[in-house]
Order: structure tokens, then C-alpha cells, then sequence
């Protein structure tokens, strides 16, 4: 195996990393260098993880170890996966980021790849804290995830039906509900650290809040009061001037 990996700048971009907590993506990189040459590792346990990787983070207890991972596999940063009794894990897109890897130069990869699954692996603790499981978050067949997210991989909102509009345009009748969805993404953007873990409770208390200040039509029926008033004040004067002069 090499001695490192590249870390390719176009990493500082990337949206996943953003949506993760510190941990998370500090483990992602302490991991980096020890993968092998198809992007891939293998460990018995979170103990065995953390002397390898991280024996000097005193800290860091197992169970918090195992959240940074769960973290990382929900964002397809990387797959967990059963080898045998191992935890085995895929770091996504290795090779797209490693410029000038020759693989003919190292071992071939001990660590199989990972089984078509149609859910996401993620690790469990047990009763005693070095024993850990992979359980796997299975899918409806033939249906996918229709939870509400925003993706800001594509910087898109995901599974917003027409039934939802329909009952939020009901619900928050002075709002401009695109407009809204909009607003929401621009400081979701902005503020990557603070991701939701209910994306349809944050989208209601912010129509709600957007209501009850007046909505999103609030600053226009405000212009086309004052642009009012103001053409009102105008023939008003006018009027005015044309008395004092008829008066002369």
C-alpha cells in the first residue's frame, strides 16, 4: 500500500463534506491515507479503527466514532459493508480524485467490493461497546425514500409532491410558496453546518413565520401602497398649484 493518498483541492467544494459534522470530516481524512489502491479498508472493530487511525484522540469514545461513519455513509461519502466479521468500508469516487494512481505499484486490494444492497449499511452498537454490528436501513421494494430533503449535491429540493404544494398554498395562502422553497435553499446554502433532520417541520415553521409577518406578497402589496399614495399625493399637489394659480 502507498505511504498517502492525494487529496484533490476541488475537496474544499464539496457539498457532502458540508452537510457533515466536525468529526465526521475529520475522520474522512485520517482515514484517506490508509486506503488502498481501490479506494477500499477493512477493520474488526471501532477499537481496531482507532488504533490504526486515530490512537492519539483519547476522546473520541467508540460510539461517537461510529456516528462520524453512519454520518459519512448517509451522504455517499463512502459505503459500509460486512466482510465476514469486518467492517469494510468504499470510499466514493476514490479513483476521480487521484491523479497518477498506479495501481500496477501496489498490492491488490484483500477487501472485496460492496454487494448490491438496496439500502444504506450503517454501523449499530451492542450491548458490550467493542462488539459492533452492520444492520441495514431497508427500502420499500419498489419504492424509493419519499421523505423531504434538500440535496445539496444538486442544490434542489427532493420529493415535494403536488399534493404538498396544494397544502401549503391552502395553509399559507399569503406566501408565494416557490418564492419560499427559494428563500429556504439560499440559507440552507449558506449555512451548510445547520441541516435538518426534519425537512417538512423546518419548511412549515418557515411559511408559518413568513404568514404570520405578512408572506412573501407582503412587500409588494407594500409598493403598490405607497406608489399609491404617492401618485395620490402628486395629483394632490397638482391640484393645489393649479387652485393657487387660478386664484392669482
Amino acid at each position: 500500500m502507498a505511504r498517502g493518498r492525494m487529496i484533490d483541492k476541488r475537496i474544499s467544494m464539496s457539498k457532502k463534506l458540508g452537510r457533515v459534522h466536525d468529526k465526521a470530516r475529520v475522520l474522512y481524512f485520517m482515514i484517506y491515507p490508509h486506503l488502498d489502491r481501490e479506494g477500499r479498508i477493512k477493520f474488526e472493530d471501532i477499537e481496531d479503527l482507532k488504533d490504526e487511525i486515530i490512537p492519539k484522540f483519547k476522546n473520541w469514545a467508540f460510539k461517537k466514532i461510529a456516528e462520524a461513519l453512519n454520518e459519512l455513509a448517509d451522504v455517499e461519502l463512502l459505503i459500509l459493508y460486512p466482510n465476514g466479521k469486518d467492517i469494510a468500508m468504499q470510499f466514493t469516487r476514490f479513483e476521480d480524485f487521484q491523479s497518477g494512481l498506479r495501481k500496477d505499484r501496489e498490492a491488490e486490494s484483500i477487501v472485496p467490493e460492496p454487494p448490491e444492497s438496496s439500502g444504506v449499511y450503517r454501523i449499530t452498537l451492542d450491548k458490550s461497546p467493542l462488539s459492533l454490528s452492520l444492520s441495514i436501513r431497508k427500502l420499500k421494494e419498489g419504492r424509493k425514500e419519499e421523505k423531504i430533503y434538500y440535496d445539496f449535491e444538486s442544490s434542489t429540493w427532493k420529493n415535494i409532491k403536488e399534493k404538498d404544494m396544494k397544502l401549503w398554498t391552502k395553509a399559507y395562502p399569503v406566501c408565494n410558496i416557490n418564492h419560499e422553497l427559494l428563500a429556504m435553499a439560499d440559507w440552507l446554502e449558506s449555512n451548510p453546518e445547520k441541516k435538518k433532520s426534519n425537512y417538512r417541520a423546518f419548511i412549515s415553521r418557515w411559511l408559518k413565520k413568513q404568514q404570520n409577518q405578512g408572506g412573501s406578497k407582503k412587500e409588494k402589496k407594500s409598493y403598490q401602497t405607497r406608489q399609491r399614495k404617492r401618485n395620490e399625493t402628486s395629483k394632490e399637489f397638482m391640484a393645489r398649484t393649479k387652485k393657487a394659480l387660478e386664484e392669482r
